[in-house]
Order: structure tokens, then C-alpha cells, then sequence
């Protein structure tokens, strides 16, 4: 079984929590479109979000940190503590798997399906990947190190997860490295664990979106490369329109 560790911000931070959810029920329709339903859903928030959508798969666990003011730092950390509360509490399902689902992007269907096939891999990461501006008529195919840009881009088998021996304990060293998304690769390796390289297109980053803590869009993400010509028109080649293709595998959609 896989489980789905979403960790969502609070009420308190987000600059609409109206948009926050729009985001996060996007993001849950995505996930719960699996073709193979032997998975769940853990999300982990201080207050739960305000949506209309359901499921059965879907468990809301609700924590008592203290709210983190809008230093990046301390949504991180914020963040880091959520994820290790949901993988504790994914325990609960005996997973085979466990994948860190940033609360704004969106999912392929065929995700579990893929990882309940190959139950003794140590796990794959994301080198591949769309990158969707909200409100945008077009994609970007992002071909490789995906996974250096999007938190939604690591899936790693349960038994080999860094966890603490008490529910309520939160090690500095644990928090910083599932916040730091795209070294857990090397955190593998450096532990004898090798993660392989997940065979197809597995998620969508969301960016512009309002509540991102990094990314506003293209020019932040292109950053020092933003106003060289030849740069831009080979990413431009990048971009394609969201047909319906796309839409039904991720379930991206716009929001009201």
C-alpha cells in the first residue's frame, strides 16, 4: 500500500485560506483519481480545510504547533514537523510506501498503481515533471532534475524512513531533511539505499498560485537566466497546451 503524506499551512499564515483550499481539494482529486485503489491519504493541518470533496481513503490529522508567522524559516520547519507527524501516523497502514505531497500540486493516477507492482523497491524520485502557472492555457515539460524544484518528488519505501522513536519528538536533523526534498535522493545513497528514477511523468508543480512559499512563477524559477533571448526561446520549446489527456491523468483544472 501506498500513503499520500500531505502536509497543509495554516489558517493563520495563508493570505487566503479560501484559495489554500480551492488548492488543496484540487490536490486531493488528483490523488484520489488512482487507478489502483489500495492507497491513502494523511493530511496533516492545523485547522481542516473548508472543501466539499470526501473520500474514504482520506484521514485528517490535526496538530497543536505553534503557528509559524510568515518567515520562510519558520513555515519550513512548520512544514518539516507536519510531515514527520503524517509518516508517523501512516504506521497505522502498514504501508509498503510513502510519498510527500505538497498541498498545491497534483498527481499522476497511475502513481499507486506503480508502486503497489514494485513493493520491495527502495523507492523513486521524480526527475521528470510539468510545471503549471495557475491560470495558464499551457504546461512546461520539465525533463529532467524535476525533482531539485518541486517538493511533490520523492516516493520512498516505509521501512527505510528516518523517524523518532516518540510521537512527540521532532529532531532538527529530521525536520531539515524532509524539508530538503531534493537531497533525500543523496540521503539514500549515503545510507547503502539506492532510489531509482520514477519511469514516467509523476506530478504537476503548481506555481503562481498565490501561496507559494518559493516559487510565484516562471521569472522566479528562471531567476538569473530571465532576460537572456536564446535561453528563453529554447524553454519556450518547452511549453505545451493542457489537453485533456493531461487533465484526466493529473486532474489539473482551473479554479474559480
Amino acid at each position: 500500500m501506498l500513503v499520500f503524506v500531505i502536509p497543509l499551512k495554516s489558517q493563520q499564515v495563508a493570505k487566503s485560506w479560501k484559495n489554500v483550499s480551492q488548492l488543496f481539494e484540487r490536490c486531493l482529486r488528483s490523488i484520489c483519481e488512482q487507478t489502483d485503489t489500495n492507497f491513502r491519504v494523511v493530511v496533516v493541518c492545523h485547522e481542516k480545510p473548508e472543501i466539499k470533496f470526501n473520500h474514504p481513503h482520506v484521514n485528517y490529522v490535526e496538530v497543536d504547533f505553534p503557528i509559524p508567522d510568515r518567515n520562510i524559516l519558520q513555515q519550513r520547519q512548520d512544514k518539516g514537523k507536519k510531515i514527520i507527524k503524517g509518516l508517523m501516523y501512516a504506521r497505522h497502514f502498514s504501508p509498503t510506501h510513502v510519498m510527500i505531497v505538497d498541498a498545491d500540486d497534483c498527481l499522476s493516477g497511475r502513481i499507486a498503481e506503480f508502486t503497489n507492482q514494485h513493493p520491495n523497491v527502495n523507492g523513486w524520485y521524480l526527475n521528470k515533471g510539468y510545471v503549471y502557472q495557475e491560470k495558464s492555457a499551457f504546461i512546461y515539460y520539465r525533463k529532467s532534475h524535476f525533482h531539485s524544484w518541486c517538493g511533490t518528488c520523492n516516493i520512498l519505501k516505509f521501512d527505510t524512513c528516518n523517524l523518532p522513536s516518540k510521537d512527540d519528538e521532532y529532531p532538527e536533523d529530521l525536520v531539515n531533511l524532509y524539508i530538503a526534498h531534493k537531497k533525500l535522493p543523496e540521503f539514500m545513497i549515503r545510507k547503502g539505499l539506492v532510489i531509482e528514477e520514477l519511469p514516467f511523468i509523476g506530478a504537476v508543480y503548481i506555481i503562481g498560485n498565490g501561496e507559494n512559499i518559493y516559487q510565484k512563477g516562471f521569472s522566479s524559477i528562471h531567476n538569473e537566466n530571465k532576460n537572456k533571448i536564446f535561453f528563453l526561446l529554447k524553454e519556450a520549446l518547452k511549453f505545451r497546451p493542457i489537453n485533456s489527456s493531461i487533465r484526466k491523468e493529473f486532474g489539473v483544472y482551473q479554479l474559480s
